[in-house]
């Protein structure tokens, strides 16, 4: 029987950084490792749009129009023909405060997990984030060095400014994506309203910091920025989990199971057994490991862990980031001529001194259809779809997120049959519209609180907390080190383990403590 030192599950952003701290040691990665059925053709959204090809674009049952009979059931990352691989892994439901279901979503079996469809924000949490949401174990000093080493593998685009200390202090190694002329305004009358004001004015705006090549780097030539992030997990110059695999394999530096699902294991004194079946014969194998690092995503993560432990129907913490979507509107660029070329993120900012952190993603709407965009302007759909060309050169939207901390009423379980439900009693409000906009009104950008959009529950993705690591753990919790409460050898390395979410987009978060846990199976001496 086939006995590796180290054995991952997962090849999400999780697995892939414990891969790279782990190859060339026996290691095996092993993953479902599905992808895409199709592809977009097109190398641009403007050039599809051009050909008229109206599959490519809506999809060969016109997916992509769901959202106007069923707004926020599908994300509009995940509609699209190419993009539906994406999220084909264990299925879960979110269920309100008075039961009713707000969303069927589904985690991802993709080669790469969701970072297929990630926008590619890869930010530092700082102490003061840790400090603010408690409850964490560890030390921010404790993962320090694993950013800067990822940081340095990926390739992260940006700028120093001011956002540079809530962003984190590294400094970017490649220049910030090219601004589209709404977001190059609003940053430019920023930067006036700031001199001017100095400490009194209580945004701070700056670049983001992505995961986006605009120079030839590590290999990777200049992202296209043909707007096709909504159409396509495949751009060049853009950096997903799977890039890492791809080299790690075609390296040989770990061995790649693909195709296989982990069913359960048994952990006897000097081993883990595990049992997996390939999804592609149904063919049952089983192997042995000195180490397994569990990767496979906060919610399927949980559900081995219950479902291996007898526990049906037991609730676990579930902590989630979702976030509202506020379309601006800035009157005076209305009419300007739209870029050709763009991405999304445009901008990133933070009010200051409010009750709870917030950060807020400013983006650009060119990559997405209009029939995606109708429902954010306040008018008659018929009024929307005669003057959106003229709206779409001054309109940016905001997507908010603020910090996220356990709640009793917020828990996933599993049923008798192992499927995934989310019961999210309890959401606070979004406390800072009426100051960001207030911020914003003197910068020429504006909106009202009532165009604000909660997003449900389970919608952005960032899962967070179902198996929080403790100094001293109880049932269902983990070690510092990664290990379940009941484990020698058996870690869990991905969101699960996180305590509370800060504001911020928790990815290279992931990846480092990820690459952290795996160190702390190195060290261990069995």
């Amino acid at each position: 029987m086939t006995l590796f030192d180290y054995v991952i599950v997962g090849s999400g952003p999780s697995g892939v950084a414990a891969a790279l701290r782990l190859q060339h040691k026996n290691t095996c990665l092993i993953d479902v490792g599905n992808s895409p059925k199709t592809s977009f053709k097109h190398a641009s959204l403007q050039t599809a749009l051009e050909a008229k090809d109206t599959k490519a674009l809506l999809g060969s049952k016109w997916e992509m129009l769901d959202n106007i009979i069923h707004p926020n059931n599908v994300h509009p990352k995940l509609r699209a023909e190419a993009l539906r691989f994406v999220m084909q892994g264990e299925p879960f439901s979110v269920y309100s405060p008075a039961n009713e279901l707000l969303l069927r979503g589904a985690c991802s079996y993709a080669a790469g997990g969701m970072s297929n469809v990630w926008g590619g924000q890869l930010l530092r949490y700082t102490k003061k984030d840790l400090d603010e949401v408690g409850d964490w174990p560890i030390d921010i000093s404790s993962i320090e060095s694993y950013y800067d080493e990822l940081e340095t593998h990926i390739g992260i685009s940006g700028q120093i400014d001011h956002m540079y200390e809530f962003l984190g202090k590294s400094t970017p190694s490649m220049p910030p994506i090219p601004m589209v002329p709404s977001a190059k305004k609003l940053l430019e009358r920023y930067l006036e309203k700031k001199q001017a004001l100095k400490d009194e004015y209580k945004l701070l705006l700056g670049h983001p910091r992505l995961a986006i090549a605009t120079t030839n780097s590590l290999g990777r030539s200049p992202h296209s920025l043909g707007e096709t992030e909504f159409f396509s997990s495949d751009q060049p110059g853009f950096y997903t989990a799977k890039k890492t695999l791809d080299r790690l394999e075609s390296a040989g530096s770990i061995t790649y199971l693909k195709h296989h699902k982990l069913l359960t294991w048994h952990e006897d004194k000097d081993y883990v057994e595990l049992k997996l079946r390939n999804v592609a014969t149904n063919e049952l194998i089983t192997l042995r490991a000195k180490h397994l690092l569990l990767g496979c995503g906060t919610l399927q993560t949980a559900r081995l862990v219950l479902k291996k432990n007898n526990h049906y129907n037991k609730p676990l913490p579930f902590i989630d980031h979702p976030p509202i979507l506020l379309p601006l509107f800035m009157p005076g660029m209305f009419g300007t001529k739209l870029p050709e070329k763009s991405y999304p993120i445009q901008l990133i900012a933070t009010l200051q001194q409010q009750t709870k952190s917030n950060m807020i993603s400013m983006y650009y709407p060119g990559g997405m259809l209009w029939s995606d965009l109708l429902l954010d302007i306040p008018l008659p759909l018929t009024y929307s779809k005669r003057i959106i060309r003229g709206l779409l050169g001054g309109m940016l939207v905001a997507q908010i997120w603020e910090a996220s901390t356990p709640h009793p009423e917020n828990r996933v379980q599993i049923n008798a049959e192992s499927e995934l439900q989310i019961n999210y009693r309890n959401r606070e409000s979004n406390a800072i519209l009426r100051g960001l906009l207030r911020h914003l009104a003197p910068l020429g950008a504006y909106s009202l609180t009532r165009f604000g959009a909660k997003s449900p529950p389970g919608w952005g993705f960032h899962h967070a907390g179902c198996l929080p690591m403790r100094h001293s753990p109880e049932e269902f919790e983990t070690h510092v080190d990664g290990r379940l409460w009941n484990s020698m050898r058996i870690r869990v390395i991905d969101g699960s383990v996180l305590p509370s979410l800060p504001a911020k987009n928790h990815s290279l978060t992931l990846m480092s403590n990820a690459s952290r846990i795996a160190d702390e199976a190195l060290r261990c001496g069995y």
